[in-house]
C-alpha cells in the first residue's frame, strides 16, 4: 500500500495505521484522535501510540474488508 495517492489526506497524516487490522482508533473528550497499536500489548518492539505517520511497519496486516469472504 502506498500512503502518497492523491485524495488520501487522512492516509498521509496517518500512515498504515489508518488500514492496519492491530489499530484501534482512540478518540480523547476533547475530540483528539489516537491510533493505538494493539500489538503493543504482547509485543514491545511496539509503541502504544506510535508515531505519526508510520510509513513502515513490520506488524503491519491490513484489515479485512467487511464483505470480504473468509
Amino acid at each position: 500500500m502506498t500512503v502518497d495517492e492523491p485524495g488520501h489526506d487522512e492516509d498521509r497524516h496517518v500512515g498504515l495505521c489508518r488500514t492496519c487490522r492491530h489499530s484501534r482508533v482512540i478518540v480523547s473528550d476533547r475530540g483528539s484522535r489516537f491510533y493505538l497499536c494493539q500489538r503493543s500489548k504482547t509485543d514491545p518492539r511496539f509503541p502504544q501510540y506510535p508515531r505519526l505517520p508510520v510509513i513502515a511497519c513490520p506488524g503491519y496486516e491490513p484489515r479485512q474488508a467487511p464483505d470480504a469472504e473468509a
